[in-house]
Parts: structure tokens; C-alpha cells; sequence
């Protein structure tokens, strides 16, 4: 896979890195690298920035849940789903003032170094 150039992108491609990270056995791994990376960057304060923080904390609670190595590949599916609506509400977001860009970039950025394969 190549890098996202965008945050859209990245929700489209997210099944496909995911499935290479689940076929590494890296899932577990990847998926809490990258909610941990990105927890801190949307405040609590910022009221508009509440529905990233929200899909990155049901994306920790799964990661939570998945057994280190190989998952059953049924836990693929809701990880995907879920890191494909926090790339589409942060693009959202980000478009409509709710979000930085900065904040946008550096959740891209994440995203390609954890989960993407840059």
C-alpha cells in the first residue's frame, strides 16, 4: 500500500492496511500504537473535536479486546469499520471548522506511519 493523501483516502484504504496488519499478526499492536499517539490530540475542552476523541476511544476499546498475534478474523471487521469512521468524521470535521488542520495532518500522518504502509 502507498501512503493517504488525504484523510478520505486513508478510510478507504483502511480495511486493506488493517487486514495486512491482521495477516502480520501486528492488529493488536498497530491498532493501540495508534490510539494512543492520537489520544491526546483532541481535547476534551473543544467541544467540536469530541467525535474523533470518541470513534480513537471505541477503536482503543476494541484494540483492548483483541487477543495478541492473529485474532479471529471476525475481530477484523469492526476494527476496520471503526478506523474508517474516524478518517471520514476527522476529514468531515477538518472541512467544516470542528478540527484543525493541524490536527487533521498529524492524525494523517499517524495514520501512514502506524497503520499505512508508507
Amino acid at each position: 500500500m502507498t501512503a493517504a493523501p488525504t484523510l478520505e483516502a486513508a478510510a478507504g484504504q483502511a480495511f486493506d492496511n488493517l487486514a495486512a496488519r491482521y495477516a502480520a499478526g501486528q492488529l493488536k499492536t498497530q491498532v493501540t500504537i495508534f490510539c494512543d499517539t492520537n489520544n491526546g490530540l483532541f481535547a476534551q475542552a473543544t467541544e467540536s473535536s469530541h467525535p474523533v476523541s470518541n470513534w480513537i476511544a471505541v477503536l482503543a476499546v476494541l484494540a483492548t479486546r483483541l487477543p495478541t498475534g492473529t485474532p479471529p478474523l471476525a475481530d477484523l471487521t469492526p476494527v476496520a469499520q471503526a478506523l474508517y469512521r474516524l478518517c471520514w468524521i476527522a476529514a468531515f470535521l477538518r472541512d467544516s471548522g470542528g478540527i484543525t488542520g493541524s490536527q487533521a495532518a498529524t492524525l494523517l500522518a499517524s495514520y501512514n506511519t502506524v497503520i499505512g504502509f508508507p
